[in-house]
């Protein structure tokens, strides 16, 4: 709701709930002999969801003065999945290369107005409704809009190292469509049956209006020990 302050201003104020959401799922793998790179396991993941709800922004709405009425939280329905390779090279280094899709079935991006007439050129930025960005949307980038089919490529690489092998590092680059980039680069060194350090480095950058380029000032370095008993 929104009411006014003593002073004047509007006060927007959000009311969490608790909404349940039907997911669907499943998974496959399956190992290809391939004479160039030796065996290859092609793998996939697949998740329906229903009633899940997603931002709407409502531009005409927003221009007539109604804050609260601009900007909803609706229910529809999504598809995501990833599809996925994995080989062996330079001896022991495990290679994965994934693709992952969220595909959002009740995407919004309608050209009219808020009283069902069409958008003209003379009301330009004040008018439309669209699905928003769920994870990057604010006002200094006029709530951003959603992609409808919004894809994520990554590239992961883990390989053992030491004398026995004991030890390992692992990197996994990740692009994310629009242009956000995450890197992370971490290693294990086994101390002893019951101990493993960690060390970690996460990197985010490309553009400030993605999942991963608006985190740029969240890179960070993270050291950890884990005990088992």
């Amino acid at each position: 709701t929104a009411c006014a302050s003593p002073i004047g201003s509007p006060i927007l104020v959000f009311e969490e709930t608790l909404e349940r959401s039907t997911n669907i799922g499943g998974s496959f793998d399956m190992a290809v002999e391939t004479a160039g790179l030796g065996p290859v396991v092609i793998r996939g993941e697949a998740l329906y969801q229903k009633d899940v709800h997603s931002p709407v922004f409502d531009r005409g709405v927003l221009a007539t003065g109604d804050l609260v009425g601009a900007l909803s939280m609706d229910k529809g329905n999504r598809f995501k999945y990833v599809l996925g390779a994995d080989i062996t090279a330079l001896t022991n280094m495990m290679i994965s290369a994934q693709f992952i899709q969220d595909r959002n079935l009740s995407y919004i991006d309608s050209n009219t107005d808020w009283d069902g007439s069409a958008c003209t050129v003379a009301d330009g930025a004040n008018c439309g409704k669209y699905t928003a960005d769920f994870a990057t949307m604010h006002m200094s980038n006029n709530f951003n809009k959603a992609e409808k089919n919004k894809e994520f490529y990554s590239l992961f690489f883990s390989k053992p190292f030491g004398a026995s092998g004991e030890h390992r590092w692992n990197n996994i680059f990740m692009f994310e469509e629009n242009g956000g980039k995450w890197n992370r680069l971490d290693a294990e060194f086994s101390i002893d049956d019951d101990t493993q350090a960690t060390v970690e480095y996460n990197k985010y950058w490309g553009d400030a209006n993605t999942q991963f380029g608006q985190l740029e000032k969240s890179s960070n370095i993270q050291v950890g020990v884990k005990y088992s008993f």
